[in-house]
């Protein structure tokens, strides 16, 4: 049995992310879908194939409307750096790579 290393407890979300390479003016935006958050970062599925580990993320979570939470719903954005990147073919049509992402700071929340 494998012990678990990780600092922080992983959290099944499903969130809407967004992120941007950071010293590209012109890099295009990235989209995809959380698959778990901790306050150490977080599991993210995208179709994009082109992070690479050690890469600097400028990243943006959508959170939806929340009775009692976040009633009008909101965003968190902040920086991560890529830890790992695999191909994952959650369907086989349409493979997606599952990217793991560190905070480099705890994500800011915009209401």
């Amino acid at each position: 049995m494998q012990n678990d290393r990780r600092i922080h407890k992983r959290f099944p979300l499903k969130l809407s992310i967004f992120c941007q390479k950071v010293g590209r003016s012109s890099g295009k935006l990235i989209s995809g879908k959380t698959v778990n958050v901790s306050p150490g970062g977080m599991l993210v599925e995208t179709k994009s194939g082109d992070l690479k580990k050690g890469e600097l993320l400028c990243v943006e979570m959508s959170v939806p409307p929340t009775e009692g939470l976040l009633d009008f719903g909101g965003s968190f954005s902040g920086y991560a750096r890529v830890v790992r990147s695999d191909n994952h073919h959650s369907i086989e049509e349409s493979p997606e790579k599952v990217v793991a992402l560190e905070f480099c700071d705890l994500p800011k929340l915009r209401i």
